[in-house]
């Protein structure tokens, strides 16, 4: 099924705060939640296009280096080498349940577990140099996505899946997990693996005719994968059949489903949330000014986090009851 939407104008209101400091509030939820929404800001001094939490402390990837900000309000630490690996160019973060931070972009994929760093290319087992996603799967495993395919690291060694593997294409753009599964989005359309072999979804059975995908997210309550597909489209598919959104929001980079089941899109304009009837610009969610959106992440607790053009911000659970 496709439906047209209007494009809709996501109004850019900038967050000011001290590149040193971290801010906090408390505000009304101007979507209808009905308690005060409390947020902090972890200040990077600059735009945030990855992070990942790793108990306290958050790992951002700015520009040119690497921040750390701890959460107890310590003093950040910056750096330009992650082990041997330059930091600059980093584009994908994910802390996994052993404790461990992967970190991904053009010069290979590190990983931080304490003090010890090992680093990855495509002379030490990946695909290629060029990492352009990373997920830590529901199994333990993780997927890097390359330029030369899915690279998964299980145990110590790396296994790689391709084309002649079933991939629909080699250029990995996003990842998402399911229960087991793991969807691959790449510029030709999405796989699926289900631990044993793979599924392909391109316009020939459903998508947008243009079906190069940018970003996912599962939502696992409902069961709905949604993809942001082309330059301005929104797939959804349901395990039976697909709709195809169209022309919904320019520069969609990120998509996060809340605990809610209601779908938040990150872009360079800022949020546009879909409540599961309507599609609304949020410059301000639950009163927190919010305008350049990177990554967005909802955890375990119901937080809401946000990678922005002035650092990482944390919305603390808004449906807590």
């Amino acid at each position: 099924m496709k439906r047209l939407l209007i494009p809709a104008l996501v109004a850019a209101i900038a967050l000011s705060a001290s590149s040193q400091n971290q801010g906090g509030g408390a505000h009304a939820d101007t979507t209808g939640a009905a308690t005060a929404t409390h947020y902090r800001l972890y200040a990077s001094g600059g735009p945030v296009v990855a992070f990942a939490v790793q108990t306290d402390i958050i790992w951002c990837a700015a520009e040119s280096s690497i921040i750390s900000i701890p959460m107890n309000g310590d003093k950040k630490t910056i750096y330009s080498m992650i082990g041997s690996m330059p930091a600059q160019g980093i584009v994908a973060i994910a802390a996994d349940r052993q404790g461990r931070v992967w970190f991904g972009g053009p010069h290979g994929l590190a990983v931080k577990s304490g003090t010890k760093i090992n680093v990855y290319t495509a002379k030490s087992g990946l695909s290629n140099d060029r990492v352009n996603t990373i997920i830590a799967a529901d199994d333990g495993s993780i997927w890097a996505g390359t330029d030369s395919g899915a690279d998964v690291f299980a145990g110590e060694t790396w296994k790689h899946y391709t084309v002649k593997n079933g991939l629909v294409s080699d250029k990995i753009q996003a990842l998402a997990s399911d229960k087991g599964k793991v969807w691959v989005g790449t510029d030709k359309g999405i796989g699926l693996f289900n631990g044993a072999a793979w599924t392909t979804y391109t316009s020939q059975n459903g998508m947008s005719e243009n079906d190069d995908t940018r970003a996912l997210a599962y939502d696992r309550i409902k069961g709905v994968l949604w993809a942001a597909v082309g330059d301005k489209d929104v797939n959804t598919f349901d395990g039976q059949k697909w709709n195809t959104y169209m022309d919904t929001q320019p520069g969609i980079r990120t998509i996060m489903v809340d605990s809610q089941s209601r779908i938040w899109f990150g872009t360079e304009k800022g949020i546009l949330k879909f409540n599961g009837d309507d599609w609304m610009p949020d410059p301000t969610p639950f009163g927190v000014p919010i305008s350049q959106v990177f990554q967005m992440h909802s955890d375990e607790k119901g937080n809401l986090w946000f990678a922005t053009d002035r650092g990482v911000i944390q919305i603390m659970n808004p449906y807590p009851f």
